[in-house]
């Protein structure tokens, strides 16, 4: 028991390590670097607020166009921006995988985490700027927002993982990646109501697990949201699915990633 408790520790140490290298690295020793990152998402967010603002002046759902688009914007946020980078995460620590105890999954889950910490504050700053402006942020049901936020993720680290994979064997996975993240973005329904779409539409938007992360967290801030398009299973299973590809794939190709 003792043996599986020290490799445990140690493999914690790893992931530490590298979370702290990753941040040296990429934001230099200051902490306005890593300000930098932080405010590179958001800005984009309260870009994307203030021209929703100046051109409707409608909202599909509620009275608060704030509160729509960040139910949009926001999964596009948590999913997103954080799965590019750590799609990059194996070709930018190639050294670190001649290490015998640094693997790929350690290096991918630790560019995940500083991510994710990312995204919190983004998420974090976003809401209180909304709050500062007087604007009713927070959603009626916190438990669905939360477990919405959550399942985002995990299909973040899911994409993730499996581009970040592919994306060291095949340098060309990156234009796939974006051009499936423009796909996706565009069909997640975050600037308008699929539900008002014909049912055709929607049956074709229903495909994108984006969407469902959208519609998810959408109903935990209106009551009586239309639930015909949320899927929940759908989308933690397609984030699991992605996981389990990645997996298979970095085991098969294991030997390669190291000359690749």
């Amino acid at each position: 028991m003792s043996v599986y408790i020290d490799g445990i520790v140690s493999q914690f140490r790893v992931i530490v390590a590298l979370v702290l290298r990753d941040m040296r690295s990429r934001f230099g020793h200051t902490f306005f670097g890593y300000v930098i990152m932080v405010l590179w998402p958001l800005s984009h967010l309260l870009t994307l607020l203030t021209v929703y603002l100046f051109t409707r002046s409608l909202v599909p759902i509620g009275t608060s166009a704030p509160v729509f688009l960040a139910t949009g914007i926001l999964p596009y946020i948590l999913c997103l921006y954080p799965s590019r980078m750590i799609t990059m995460s194996l070709v930018q620590n190639q050294p670190l995988l001649y290490f015998p105890i640094v693997k790929s999954f350690d290096v991918v889950l630790a560019r995940s985490i500083l991510e994710i910490i990312t995204a919190f504050w983004v998420v974090v700053l976003f809401c209180l700027i909304l709050f500062i402006f007087d604007v009713e942020i927070l959603p009626i049901y916190p438990e669905d927002a939360l477990l919405a936020i959550a399942a985002t993720i995990y299909l973040s680290f899911s994409i993730g993982f499996l581009s970040a994979v592919l994306f060291k064997l095949v340098r060309a996975w990156m234009v796939v990646l974006i051009i499936s993240m423009i796909i996706m973005y565009s069909a997640s329904g975050a600037l308008f109501m699929p539900s008002a779409l014909a049912d055709d539409v929607q049956y074709y938007l229903s495909f994108n697990p984006l969407l469902h992360a959208v519609e998810w967290l959408r109903a935990a801030y209106y009551d009586g949201y239309n639930y015909g398009l949320l899927n929940k299973p759908y989308l933690v299973g397609s984030a699991t699915v992605l996981l389990c590809l990645g997996i298979v794939i970095e085991r098969v190709m294991r030997p390669y990633l190291l000359q690749a």
